[in-house]
């Protein structure tokens, strides 16, 4: 597109703040977060948070810190691997990651949030592994379905102020132009219906 006089008009920067809910709730660092924060309230004791810190450094710390180095050496062209063919092996390896926690976690009988939450992640791990190269579902959409979904589960109507938050994250995907809409709507459904459902049954 050009200007009258035929040059081309200056790209406009993102809105601030849709990169800042962009990045604040990208799916490792809502993942960790659920880790730590879910055992702890429902337990209240300094072995439940032992064991969500230990989940999140293994499980979203490692992979988000895998992806940040190989998006830097240029090997992904973001730490959101937006480009779809890349999807696949970064979801393999924190399928692998997710899979092994949750062994010990099941093994030393580690509090049943944990159970539940990785058993859901593992499912939206396989998704996103089937489909993305295909179809470049949101995974900021399907985090922040599944959030939604979980958080009334666990804290009872309190967990409803999420919903705004989760709305405007979704939001902020496609103002940044990272998603259509159909990508959203269909993440967030299938993290609301399957991440929650798996979550409750795994730790209900």
């Amino acid at each position: 597109m050009t200007n009258h006089d035929g040059t081309t008009p200056p790209l406009r920067p993102d809105p601030a703040w849709a990169v800042v809910l962009s990045e604040v709730f990208q799916a490792p660092l809502v993942l960790a977060a659920l880790l730590v924060v879910l055992p702890w309230t429902a337990h209240g004791s300094v072995g439940a948070l032992l064991w969500g810190v230990a989940a999140a450094l293994t499980v979203c710390g490692v992979s988000l810190a895998t992806v940040t180095v190989l998006a830097r050496r240029g090997v992904l062209t973001d730490h959101h691997v937006s480009v779809k063919e890349h999807r696949r092996p970064v979801m393999a390896g924190t399928f692998l990651l997710v899979a092994a926690f949750l062994a010990v976690n099941l093994a030393f009988h580690g509090p049943v949030e944990i159970t539940g939450l990785l058993t859901a992640t593992l499912a939206a791990s396989a998704v996103v592994a089937l489909v993305s190269p295909w179809w470049k579902i949101s995974v900021h959409g399907m985090m922040m379905g599944g959030t939604a979904a979980i958080l009334p589960l666990a804290w009872g109507p309190w967990g409803l102020l999420f919903v705004p938050v989760a709305v405007a994250v979704c939001v902020s995907r496609r103002v940044l132009g990272a998603h259509t809409w159909p990508q959203l709507v269909a993440g967030s459904a299938y993290g609301v219906v399957f991440l929650g459902g798996i979550y409750a049954l795994a730790a209900g």
